[in-house]
């Protein structure tokens, strides 16, 4: 009997020391963020969206939604096990094809696609960068591994002088602490939405280079037009801090060129009032991966990424959101050939860029490059 007392209490001990080792991480690590200073709070509580504790979406949004067939949401186990051993096609069984990036031929209204949802371009002679992601989407050693590619993009291949760096939410696959922290002193200024000023501050990026934006609010930098817009989604770094930012999409205009960035949003109606008020675009970065039916209202299906591109008015859609991170059960490349397959005689083009590769709406890259990889 004392020898199971015993056992039972050394397995007691360590649960608290693991306990407390894990609240000790979360509350101190750095990657999980910071909280609003006094005039980040006030603006956040004068916003129409704020309802005194946490962001709202324009329409009821669940982020845990059953299917309509009664299947049953999976469970962690579920989960793990499609991370640590994916079932064939889950991920790329090889380097995926990609170019090396060469940011200094960057011409204006010209673009780079990072993999997932980052993007390096540049429009009215200012370069631009938005929602920079190289390590993993997670801030612990489980899953969010990049996938390998032929030439992996790094820090190393960004500008030496960035001039504006666009977040579109504080989720890890869409704002990476260590990247941050590489990258502060060489961005002039970072827009962000709101909230989201507190997690660059605790990396030591400076006040006055950051500006929290609310929804429909617009800025302008060197005669270029920000606007912040509205998506479907959620925020949060931690379990405890849910929707405690707000989330949103970027419309960027020149005097010559018209740009939508869609960062991650569900099918909703804000898609064609975007496309009433502020369209059309000459080109529309479009969500379009890591979906599952247990969270319809938050990530879009291929089938919705194309439907909402029609409706904003694009001239060109660029499906990102795949081909870098496993996120979801879906085979790897599904999104982009379920997308390619819905964007059929649709009124715009599509492109398919390599990651790393150079392109613009003049000329569109339309290389089914996935094709090839196992």
């Amino acid at each position: 009997m004392s020898l199971i007392f015993s056992i039972v209490k050394w397995l007691v001990i360590a649960a608290v020391v693991l306990g407390v080792a894990v609240f000790a991480f979360v509350q101190f690590h750095p990657a999980f963020g910071g909280e609003p200073d006094e005039a980040s709070l006030k603006k956040m509580q004068s916003s129409p969206y704020f309802n005194g504790k946490t962001f709202d979406n324009l329409e009821p949004t669940s982020v845990e939604v059953r299917d309509g067939h009664g299947a049953e949401k999976p469970s962690l186990l579920e989960w793990l096990s499609s991370v640590t051993n994916p079932p064939p096609g889950k991920q790329p069984a090889e380097p995926l094809p990609s170019e090396k990036i060469d940011a200094a031929k960057l011409q204006n209204n010209q673009f780079i696609w990072l993999g997932h949802s980052g993007l390096l371009f540049k429009m009215d002679n200012q370069l631009i960068v938005a929602d920079p992601v190289f390590n993993r989407a997670s801030p612990i050693f489980l899953g969010g591994a990049p996938f390998a590619m032929e030439h992996t993009p790094s820090v190393a291949d960004l500008p030496e002088k960035i001039d504006i760096v666009l977040l579109s939410h504080d989720h890890y696959d869409h704002l990476d602490y260590q990247v941050t922290s590489e990258i502060k002193d060489r961005v002039g200024h970072f827009y962000v939405p709101l909230g989201v000023k507190a997690h660059l501050q605790r990396w030591g990026v400076a006040d006055d280079k950051i500006t929290e934006m609310d929804w429909y609010e617009q800025t302008n930098q060197n005669g270029l037009q920000l606007t912040l817009l509205p998506s479907r989604h959620f925020s949060g770094r931690s379990l405890t801090n849910r929707n405690s930012t707000l989330w949103g999409a970027w419309a960027l205009k020149s005097t010559d060129f018209s740009l939508y960035f869609n960062g991650d949003s569900g099918y909703g109606k804000h898609f064609k009032e975007i496309g009433e008020k502020y369209g059309p675009f000459d080109i529309a970065f479009m969500e379009n991966g890591a979906y599952n039916e247990n969270w319809a209202q938050i990530h879009m299906f291929p089938e919705q990424s194309a439907q909402a591109a029609e409706e904003m008015g694009a001239k060109v859609a660029v499906p990102i959101h795949w081909a870098k991170f496993d996120l979801a059960y879906h085979n790897w490349k599904e999104p982009i050939e379920r997308f390619t397959q819905a964007a059929q005689d649709r009124p715009y083009q599509v492109a398919t860029p390599k990651i790393g590769q150079i392109f613009g709406t003049d000329k569109l890259p339309q290389e089914k490059w996935w094709q090839g990889v196992k």
